[in-house]
C-alpha cells in the first residue's frame, strides 16, 4: 500500500489557455511514504506520474477547491486548489486503510497544505496525519449550524444514505452562497454516516462546472454554469439542494434514519457513529444505535463520558412511515436479542415518553420487551415483578396475549400462598395484577376473602387485609375488594360496613373512599356523621348523604331503600319530619319503593289541611300496599278536594262514595277532619242547588257539623255569590225552587241544630231579597215547579207574604 503526496503549480497551455499542472519538484515526481512494503515493489512508483497528473489535471479543470475522487483502480485522490497558483494533491493507492478517525473534508482550508509544511506521514493511513486545521469541523460547531438549517438537514441526509444504497442514483449539488457553508453540509453528512461509509463519500467543495464533477456531493454557486430551471434537472437528472432560494429537487420518501437522525442534531445530541456500524446485522444505518447514543454495546464514547439518549419529545417529528419504520427496528432487535441491556433500558424510558400516535405505534415495541424479560425469566420458579411495566403502551391485546402465556402462572402461584397468613399475600397479589390475571380463580379468591375480612373489623384480617392493600397501592385492586363489599347486599352487611367505618381500620376506608362504591360512600359517612361531634339523626342525617348523591336528591328506589335502612332501619320517620320526606323523595318514588306505609302519618295526623298534602294523598292512592283504611283516607281527602275544585261532579255516586269513605275512615283526625268538611262544604255551596237535592247531598247538610256549616255558609253570604244570585235566580225558577226546598225549615230527627239556624238564615240573608226582583209570572212559575215535585207550595206562599211583609 502506498500514500503519495504531489505538490504542482497551476498553468496553462500556451495554445488553447486550457489549465495544466506542472510538478512543482524539479524531477516531475511526488513524495512517497511506503508502508509494510518491500521498497522494490515500487521501484517503478514514478511511472505513471504523468497519468496521475493527468487526473489531478481533470479534477483542477472542473474549477474544484477541494475535492475527494475516486478513481478507476479502486485509489482515492485528495485535490486541494490553494492561493498562488499552487495545487496539493494526496493519492492513497486502492489498498491502503481509510483514514479513521480523520475526514478527508477535515482538511478543508489547512494550514498543512501550505508550503513548508510539514510532510512526513505515518506508516499507514489509518495512524496518518492528514493536514487537518485544529478541531475545525467538531460537533458543536456542526450543531449549531443543522439548527440554523432546520428543516434541510433530514431531507439532505435522506439523499446522502440513497448515495449508498443506489451507487448509480442521482448526484447530490448543493448550491450556496460561499464554499464554506458546502463544506459544513459534508462535514454533517460525514458525522452522521457510519463510519465504514466515510472513506467512500466523494465530494467536492466548489465548482464552476457541476456537470462535469464526477463527486456525489457537488457544491457550486448560485452563478455557476448549472441550470437550475430546466425542470429535467431537478426531478430527474441530480438532488438539487439550493440554499439561495432557487429551484431545488421536490423531498424524496420519508427516511425514518434521517430523520431519526436529524432529531438528535437538532436535539443537541448528535449521532455517534460507531466503528464497523456497516456490519451490523440490521444493517449499516440501524436505528438502534441513534437511540442508545451510538454502539448498542458500549457504555460510552471514547472519553468515557456517558453517551446522551433519545427522549419521546424527539420523536414527536417522527410520523407514518418513518414513525413505524422506527419502532419495527427497534421492535426486531428486541425480538432477536440483539439489544444489550443498556439499550433495552432505554427502549423502556423511550416507550413510558410517547402519548397520542406514538404510543399507539409503540405498542409492538413495549411487548417486545415484556416478552424479553418474561422469558429471561423461564426455567425459575417465579416470575419477575411485572409491575414496572404498567406504563408502557401495551394496549389490552397485548394484555390479553400475556395473560393467555404467562397469566396461568401467576395465579397457580397466588392461589397457593392463600393458605399463609393474609401478610404473606402482597408480593405473589404484586405479580399477579401485573400480568393481569383477571378472572382466574387464585385472584377470584384472594379478593373475596379480602373483602369478607374488611367486614369483620373485630377480627385480627381486618388489620391485615388493610395492610396488604396499603403495601400493594393498587387503585384497580383496590376498587375491586370494596364493590365486593356490598355484593349480596343486606341489612346485616350494611351495619358491618358501618362498623368498619368506625374501626381503626375506617383511616384507610376515608383514604380510598373516592374509589369505593356509593354504598359503601354513603355507609362511610353516615357511620361519621352518626358519631360526635355531629351525631346527626333523621331527616337531618338524609339530608347530608343526599348530598353525596351526584343530583344531590334521591331519584331511584335502590338509593332511596339504601338511605332509610341507613337512617331509619325499618322504622318510619318521625311524624314531624314525613312531609320533608315526602317532598325530598317524592310521594311516587316513596311508592315504588314500597315505604308509603312509613309516611302515612303525615296524612292521618297533618299539621295544615292544605293542597300540597291533598297531592300527597292523590299519589298515594296507587299505593297498593297500603292498608284499606290509609287508602280510604287519602281517596276521601282528594275526593273531597276534587268536588270543591269541580274536577268532580256532584252527582248520586259520588256522594254515596264520600258518605262511604266517610263511614270507613271514622273517626279522622281533628285536622284532616276539618279539611275534609270545608271542602265538602265548599263543594255543595257552589253546585247547581238541583244537584244538590238530586244526589242527596241535603243529607249531608243536615246532619253536617260546624266546620262543614260554616265552610257552606260563607260561601253562599259571600258578596259576589249574593249578587250573582240575585242576578240569576229570577230567570231561573227551578232553581230558585231548590235552594227553598233546601234552606226550608225542618223539624224532623236527624236534622241538627246547626243546620237550621244556618238555613234560616240564608234564607233570610240570600234567597228573600231575590223575591223582590221576581213578578207575578216568576212567582208563579216557581209555584209551578214546587207543585211538581211534590213540595208544600202553601209553605212556600206564606214564607214569600212574611217576607214581603218584613220589607214594607
Amino acid at each position: 500500500m502506498a500514500i503519495r503526496r504531489l505538490s504542482y503549480r497551476l498553468g496553462q497551455e500556451p495554445a488553447s489557455g486550457t489549465p495544466r499542472l506542472v510538478p512543482a519538484d524539479p524531477d516531475g515526481r511526488g513524495q512517497q511514504t511506503h508502508a509494510d512494503a518491500d521498497t522494490d515493489a515500487y521501484a517503478d512508483a514514478d511511472a505513471d506520474a504523468d497519468a496521475l497528473c493527468a487526473v489531478v489535471t481533470r479534477v483542477i479543470g472542473a474549477g474544484t477547491e477541494l475535492s475527494y475522487s475516486l478513481l478507476p483502480d479502486g485509489g482515492r485522490l485528495l485535490c486541494a486548489a490553494l492561493p498562488g497558483q499552487r495545487v496539493e494533491a494526496l493519492h492513497l493507492s486502492a489498498d491502503t486503510p481509510g483514514p479513521g478517525p480523520v475526514w478527508p473534508i477535515d482538511t478543508w482550508r489547512s494550514a498543512d497544505w501550505e508550503t513548508g509544511a510539514e510532510e512526513t506521514l505515518g506508516a499507514g493511513f489509518v495512524e496518518s496525519e492528514l493536514p487537518v486545521p485544529e478541531a475545525h469541523f467538531d460537533r458543536e460547531l456542526l450543531v449549531a449550524f443543522a439548527r440554523e438549517r432546520a428543516d434541510r438537514v433530514a431531507p439532505f441526509l435522506a439523499d446522502v444514505r440513497r448515495l449508498f444504497e443506489n451507487p448509480a442514483g442521482r448526484q447530490i449539488v448543493l448550491v450556496e452562497e460561499d464554499s464554506e457553508t458546502v463544506a459544513r453540509w459534508i462535514a454533517l453528512a460525514c458525522a452522521s454516516l457510519p463510519e465504514a461509509y466515510v472513506a467512500a463519500l466523494t465530494f467536492t467543495t466548489w465548482t464552476t462546472d457541476p456537470c462535469r464533477a464526477p463527486q456525489q456531493i457537488i457544491g457550486t454557486g448560485p452563478d455557476a454554469d448549472f441550470d437550475r430551471s430546466h425542470d429535467a434537472t431537478v426531478e430527474y437528472l441530480y438532488r438539487v439542494h439550493d440554499g439561495t432560494g432557487g429551484p431545488q429537487s421536490p423531498p424524496a420518501e420519508p427516511d425514518a434514519w434521517a430523520r431519526l437522525t436529524a432529531e438528535r442534531w437538532l436535539a443537541g445530541n448528535p449521532p455517534r457513529p460507531a466503528p464497523g456500524a456497516a456490519a451490523r446485522p440490521e444493517g449499516p444505518f440501524a436505528l438502534i444505535p441513534l437511540i442508545s447514543g451510538g454502539d448498542p454495546g458500549a457504555t460510552g464514547t471514547a472519553t468515557g463520558t456517558a453517551t446522551g439518549t433519545l427522549s419521546g419529545a424527539e420523536l414527536a417529528g417522527l410520523g407514518g412511515d418513518s414513525l413505524h419504520a422506527v419502532i419495527d427496528a427497534f421492535t426486531r432487535s428486541v425480538s432477536r436479542g440483539e439489544a444489550d441491556p443498556r439499550t433495552l433500558d432505554e427502549l423502556d424510558r423511550l416507550c413510558r415518553g410517547l402519548d397520542g400516535d406514538h404510543a399507539l405505534a409503540a405498542r409492538p415495541l413495549a411487548l417486545a420487551l415484556v416478552k424479553h424479560r418474561l422469558d429471561a425469566s423461564r426455567g425459575s420458579a417465579a416470575l419477575p415483578d411485572l409491575a414496572a411495566f404498567e406504563g408502557l403502551p401495551l394496549g389490552q391485546e397485548a394484555w390479553a396475549e400475556l395473560r393467555e402465556e404467562y397469566g396461568g402462572r401467576a395465579d397457580d402461584a397466588l392461589r397457593a400462598r392463600l393458605r399463609d397468613p393474609v401478610t404473606t399475600w402482597t408480593e405473589p397479589l404484586r405479580l399477579a395484577l401485573a400480568v393481569g390475571t383477571d378472572g382466574g380463580p387464585g385472584l377470584d379468591k384472594a379478593m373475596d376473602r379480602l373483602a369478607d375480612a374488611l367486614l369483620h373489623p373485630e377480627r385480627r384480617d381486618c388489620a391485615q387485609a388493610v395492610q396488604v392493600l396499603t403495601e400493594l397501592d393498587h387503585v384497580a385492586l383496590t376498587r375491586r375488594v370494596l364493590r365486593l363489599l356490598i355484593e349480596d347486599f343486606t341489612e346485616r352487611k350494611l351495619d358491618r360496613l358501618r362498623a368498619l367505618a368506625d374501626s381503626p381500620q375506617g383511616e384507610w376506608l376515608r383514604r380510598n373512599i373516592d374509589d369505593a362504591p356509593l354504598t359503601v360512600r354513603l355507609a362511610a359517612a353516615a357511620a361519621h356523621w352518626s358519631g360526635p361531634p355531629d351525631r346527626l339523626r333523621g331527616a337531618e342525617l338524609f339530608g347530608r348523604l343526599t348530598e353525596l348523591l351526584a343530583s344531590r336528591r334521591v331519584e331511584d328506589t335502590r338509593t332511596l331503600l339504601l338511605l332509610w335502612r341507613m337512617v331509619w332501619r325499618n322504622d318510619p320517620p318521625d311524624r314531624a319530619e314525613q312531609p320533608w320526606v315526602a317532598r325530598t323523595c317524592t310521594p311516587r318514588l316513596i311508592i315504588e319503593a314500597d315505604l308509603g306505609r312509613r309516611v302515612m302519618g303525615w296524612l292521618k295526623e297533618p299539621d295544615h289541611c292544605d293542597l300540597e298534602l291533598v297531592e300527597f294523598a292523590r299519589e298515594m292512592r296507587d299505593d297498593a300496599k297500603l292498608g284499606a283504611q290509609d287508602r280510604d283516607t287519602a281517596d276521601l281527602l282528594v275526593t273531597a278536594q276534587d268536588l270543591a275544585d269541580g274536577r268532580l261532579a256532584l252527582s248520586r255516586k259520588s256522594v254515596g262514595r264520600l258518605r262511604e269513605l266517610g263511614r270507613k275512615v271514622s273517626p279522622l283526625g281533628t285536622v284532616l277532619r276539618k279539611g275534609v268538611d270545608e271542602r265538602v262544604g265548599r263543594a255543595l255551596a257552589g253546585a247547581n242547588p238541583l244537584d244538590v237535592c238530586e244526589s242527596h247531598g241535603l243529607q249531608i247538610l243536615v246532619a253536617a257539623g260546624p266546620d262543614l256549616l260554616r265552610s257552606y255558609r260563607a260561601h253562599l253570604l259571600d258578596e259576589r255569590t249574593y249578587d250573582r244570585l240575585c242576578r240569576e235566580l229570577p230567570g231561573r225558577p227551578a232553581e230558585l225552587a231548590a235552594y227553598y226546598h233546601i234552606w226550608r225549615p225542618r223539624r224532623r230527627h236527624g236534622v241538627s241544630a246547626e243546620w237550621r239556624e244556618v238555613a234560616a238564615e240564608l234564607l233570610d240573608q240570600t234567597l228573600a231579597p231575590v223575591l223582590a226582583h221576581l213578578d207575578h209570572h216568576h212567582l208563579g212559575q216557581v209555584a209551578t215547579v214546587l207543585q211538581r215535585e211534590g213540595q208544600d207550595v202553601q209553605e212556600w206562599t206564606a214564607w214569600r207574604h212574611r217576607v214581603a211583609q218584613r220589607q214594607s
